[in-house]
């Protein structure tokens, strides 16, 4: 069994979760691309090979919102020409760009 929990601001946990069986065996072809971008995301936000500068708001599909205080979105203005009415950086619920993101990255190094 696996089970994922969350804490909320008081510390208590929530119980998100639980699996039977956890796997990172792919059981169809949408699976496999799922399961394959989610660990090269973790391996890209882990960085081992120091490729990473430190300052990145966004590595693969993962926004930071958090770095020793709220992480604020960036001002620029996006492809949409609208800057953002919210102030945090994250794109939760929005399109993914991963491969785009991943993408300019590995041009900047």
């Amino acid at each position: 069994f696996r089970m994922d929990s969350t804490k909320d601001v008081l510390f208590s946990s929530w119980l998100i979760e639980v699996n039977a069986s956890p796997s990172l065996t792919a059981s169809s072809t949408s699976d496999y691309h799922l399961k394959v971008g989610l660990l090269n995301d973790v391996l890209n936000t882990v960085d081992m090979e120091n490729r990473l500068s430190g300052s990145e708001k966004r590595v693969g599909g993962f926004d930071l919102i958090w770095n020793d205080g709220p992480v604020a979105a960036p001002d620029a203005i996006w492809e949409s020409g609208q800057v953002p009415v919210y102030s945090t950086n994250t794109f939760l619920g929005c399109y993914n760009d991963r491969e785009k993101q991943l993408k300019q990255r590995s041009e900047e190094r």
